[in-house]
């Protein structure tokens, strides 16, 4: 039977570890079923336990402090909570600004869309927890009657890959942001209602990809540098050639009905392609944030999915079978083994023109017992005996 776990699960740093307590008792006292990791327990096997904990709850809740945000272990926390669609209630222990410029790419994007509860005063804390525990009780009630929870009203799926944009709920938290209205981020650089396609395109039906681009960087560029102030230009050609790829599969050519197409998940709005590119971006940086090859969390990630079978995760990862870095998919291959997904990482066996990735792949399928798995292994002991057979005797 697959790991049930609790509901909720607290990510955290230590410097923290007197607050996340208190927090728990607080969350138990409510009748909600708790997971952290205890920091007066034992912690050898905290790796394995927080990694099952956060695939198999409904909310994470990551405390969020000057030591927190820099932690590199809470921010793939995060990543693995929002690649296994858990709804992410994020708590600030210290104004906004004093965070934002701390936060790693991956979470400043995945925290941007989310409304932050604060407790910034001793006096904050009653106020704000019992307005939190009542948004996360209506968004349990709500997962409890939705039939289908891996597909709840407010998700959207891009990059193969299923998830919530929002919990859409106001955790009272506006003084945190200091003048800002909660959590809501200029989208472009520019104040045009029109949308981007008739912006610059008005009555084509296609244009050049050069074209397409330039007009891209011209409209985004000065939106692109808030967003990642560090490696500017390295970050900006990284989103520029995901594009290119994922959304327009390197065509010299971007045609309207595929820009429209990508767009179908987002309302109308005058920067509706940058926002689908944004949560491209973010399922993207957050799927390799969790199988990355210095991730602490890709291997009970990975020894995890064959009990907890997302169709966002197993999607995502067969995406990533494509990536230009062939250790991430090798990893990727092996990955999916635990997940049965036969037919993807018989595509890379057979395909993939690097050598260890198609060691690799059949590695996992050798380590799979599923009959289409057995049989292409077969296939392969029958051909390399054949090609064998072939060569000249020295």
């Amino acid at each position: 039977m697959a790991y049930k776990g609790e509901d909720i699960v607290l990510g955290y740093n230590l410097a923290d570890a007197e607050f996340v307590t208190r927090l728990a008792g607080t969350l138990r006292d409510e009748g909600l079923s708790v997971w952290f990791a205890d920091p007066s327990g034992e912690s050898t096997s905290w790796g394995q336990q927080k990694t099952q904990a956060i695939l198999a709850c409904k909310v994470f809740i990551p405390l969020l402090s000057e030591e927190s945000v820099v932690d590199k272990q809470l921010q793939e926390h995060l990543s693995l909570a929002y690649v296994s669609n858990s709804c992410i209630f994020p708590l600030g222990l210290v104004r906004h600004r004093f965070l934002a410029p701390k936060l790693s790419g991956g979470a400043k994007l995945i925290l941007a869309k989310i409304n932050w509860c604060f407790v910034l005063q001793p006096d904050d804390y009653n106020k704000n927890v019992t307005n939190l525990i009542q948004c996360i009780t209506i968004e349990l009630k709500r997962l409890a009657n939705n039939t289908d929870v891996s597909q709840p009203p407010t998700t959207i799926t891009t990059h193969g890959v299923s998830f919530n944009l929002t919990h859409g709920l106001d955790l009272g938290g506006s003084a945190g942001y200091e003048g800002s209205i909660g959590p809501a981020v200029r989208a472009a650089s520019n104040d045009d209602t029109v949308r981007f396609w008739d912006r610059h395109f008005a009555g084509k039906t296609s244009v050049k990809w050069s074209e397409f681009k330039e007009k891209f960087l011209q409209d985004y560029s000065s939106r692109l540098e808030e967003m990642f102030p560090d490696k500017v230009e390295e970050r900006k050609k990284f989103l520029v050639n995901l594009m290119h790829k994922d959304v327009f599969n390197f065509s010299s050519v971007v045609e309207r009905e595929a820009y429209e197409a990508f767009c179908a998940h987002r309302p109308e709005g005058a920067n509706r392609f940058f926002n689908c590119l944004n949560d491209l971006l973010l399922a993207y940086m957050s799927l390799r944030e969790v199988i990355g090859m210095d991730s602490s969390v890709r291997i009970t990630t990975i020894q995890s999915l064959g009990k907890f079978s997302f169709p966002g995760i197993v999607a995502g990862l067969a995406e990533l079978l494509k990536d230009e870095d062939a250790n991430i998919r090798a990893v990727a291959a092996i990955a999916l083994a635990h997940a049965d997904a036969v037919d993807y990482i018989v595509d890379r066996w057979r395909n993939d023109p690097i050598s260890t990735v198609r060691e690799a792949a059949e590695l996992a399928l050798s380590k799979m017992n599923v009959t289409e798995a057995q049989r292409c292994i077969r296939v392969t002991q029958i051909l390399s005996s054949e090609m064998s057979a072939l060569k000249p005797k020295s």
